[in-house]
């Protein structure tokens, strides 16, 4: 009876460990989602842009004087700022854009952002990780 007694409050010790160690888990579970999340934001901004800008930068002069489907990049390129200002990340910047005409007109915008820490700077330290990523539209004619 005696050594049971001595043992009775030692469970006691592992609970703020076992707390500890979840709180733990759980906080880079939570730096995980938000880096996951912030990623598929910056895609979806990328090509929403570059389908924009392949939009408005449809030459419709040039398509009609001798039907040939070209995107112009000067209008295609008014389309970017505005629409990186306007959107849910506001901080992106412009990495890259191109036109391209061979074999068919493509835009690709190349967006970049650095992804701020909820939690994890005190956790995983360094400097925070900066995220890009490349949308790419095709003008294609639809048939009527």
């Amino acid at each position: 009876m005696r050594a049971w007694r001595s043992d009775r409050g030692q469970s006691l010790l592992l609970l703020p460990a076992g707390f500890l160690i979840v709180l733990l888990l759980g906080s880079l579970v939570l730096e995980a989602a938000a880096l996951h999340l912030r990623q598929r934001q910056l895609d979806d901004l990328a090509d929403s842009i570059a389908n924009d800008a392949a939009a408005v930068g449809f030459d419709i002069d040039a398509f009609r004087a001798d039907g040939e489907i070209r995107i112009d990049p000067e209008s295609a390129r008014t389309v970017v700022d505005p629409a990186i200002a306007i959107s849910s990340l506001p901080a992106a910047e412009l990495a890259s854009f191109g036109v391209s005409d061979d074999p068919a007109p493509i835009v690709e915008i190349g967006l970049a952002i650095e992804h701020d820490y909820i939690i994890g700077g005190a956790l995983l330290g360094g400097a925070p990780p900066v995220l890009t990523a490349l949308g790419r539209a095709e003008l294609v004619p639809s048939v009527p």
